[in-house]
């Protein structure tokens, strides 16, 4: 995929906390690793250099943890991707030729410069908030089915 592993697990710990500074509540390392099933350690890194860069923020102390400092229908999936990866990945050769251009194409240019462009527009315009949305009507999911919520199998 096109997604870094970090950059995966920031926009599902930016969706998590996005979900829970709705209540004013802010939330720890420990809680997102938790829930996301993530690894600690990493995903502390990960945040620490959101909070850095400004996409999300963070308080110290018994009551701390991070937060969402800016509304989540202001970040945009692809200032995730951007603070996260950069874009080099809408720009690489899909055969990873040094000089492949419109005007010098490898074999695969045009198609995968169809596939980047679309995917480029749908990270522009799609929100944290909109994640949030998706989550919130039951249609989509951060975290994995742990085997007591799968539905059950029938017997054959």
């Amino acid at each position: 995929m096109i997604l870094s592993k970090t950059t995966e697990y920031a926009l599902r710990a930016i969706v998590y906390i996005a979900m829970q500074s709705r209540g004013g509540y802010n939330v720890g390392i420990k809680e997102i690793a938790k829930e996301l099933e993530l690894p600690g350690h990493f995903i502390g890194k990960i945040l620490q250099d959101l909070v850095r860069k400004d996409v999300i923020a963070s308080i110290k102390g018994p009551h701390g943890g991070f937060y969402m400092h800016r509304s989540a229908d202001q970040i945009s999936v692809l200032e995730v991707v951007r603070t996260i990866d950069g874009l080099g990945a809408f720009k690489k050769c899909g055969m990873g030729m040094k000089h492949c251009s419109d005007t010098h194409p490898c074999p695969l240019h045009n198609d995968i410069k169809t596939y980047r462009d679309h995917l480029l527009k749908i990270f522009k315009t799609k929100t944290i908030q909109d994640l949030v949305d998706g989550i919130d009507t039951g249609e989509f999911f951060i975290t994995n089915i742990r085997e007591e919520e799968a539905p059950d199998k029938q017997a054959v």
